[in-house]
């Protein structure tokens, strides 16, 4: 089993996975539009966001991936009940990614050294994502 996030966007999907893709040092596999996905079931319960809106995009960061969609503007619903956690070998990383999220955002716990972490801090970017981001080490 794997467990993946899937982040619903209103219109900014692309737009954010560049963005993750720079600050992470991942990788975009997936980028499809609803429009090369024309005359295509949806799944259930679904709306085409149009033509150059984002049906699924897949991010990969090591052997993780995040998983995003783009849905029309009044579908979307404010981010909340949950973070993406970020666990980042060294504090000189964690510093560069989370200034990277909180670039246009909003850092609700600056980072600090904590107990239990060289660095923990929480911020929400600029797309309205969650983020918790947590130094394993100096």
């Amino acid at each position: 089993m794997k467990v993946m996030t899937q982040l619903a966007f209103a219109g900014q999907c692309r737009e954010a996975f560049e963005h993750y893709a720079r600050v992470l040092g991942g990788r975009i596999t997936v980028m499809n539009t609803f429009g090369e996905n024309e005359g295509k079931a949806l799944p259930p319960g679904s709306s085409p966001a149009g033509g150059d809106k984002i049906r699924f995009a897949e991010l990969r960061v090591g052997d993780f991936a995040i998983l995003g969609n783009d849905l029309p503007a009044d579908q979307v619903e404010a981010m909340r009940g949950f973070n993406v956690a970020l666990h980042i070998e060294g504090t000189r990383e964690a510093r560069r990614i989370f200034d990277g999220l909180a670039e246009g955002g909003q850092v609700t716990t600056p980072l600090a050294r904590v107990a239990w972490a060289a660095l923990f801090g929480m911020v929400t970017d600029r797309y309205g994502v969650p983020w918790l981001v947590l130094a394993l080490g100096e």
